[in-house]
């Protein structure tokens, strides 16, 4: 606290960190990516966004979650599977003898 004539003032802010870091090894174990590949990635510009503070890489979890979204996935959209061809094993045992 500090005095300004006869009024006392509050200067102790509370900061409040609307963003949470994770470390390049929380990311690591989080995505189940190697700590090499996320290191290779960061040289080449790809990969999820990160910061550096000082000689620190944090990731943003608002960002990582947004970078999480974006990829690609599989195996859960019915209308987008191929259905199976049915295999004729007396014919393939033809053609390879």
């Amino acid at each position: 606290m500090s005095s300004y004539g006869n009024q006392r003032i509050d200067t102790e802010v509370t900061v409040v960190m609307k963003e949470r870091y994770l470390t390049e090894i929380q990311v690591a174990e989080r995505t189940h990516i190697s700590l090499a590949t996320l290191r290779r990635w960061r040289l080449e510009n790809r990969g999820p966004k990160y910061r550096k503070f000082g000689s620190l890489v944090r990731y943003d979890e608002d960002e990582l979650n947004r970078w999480e979204e974006a990829q690609p996935f599989g195996g859960d959209a019915p209308d987008q599977r191929i259905a199976p061809r049915s295999v004729n094993g007396a014919a393939l045992l033809r053609r390879a003898g």
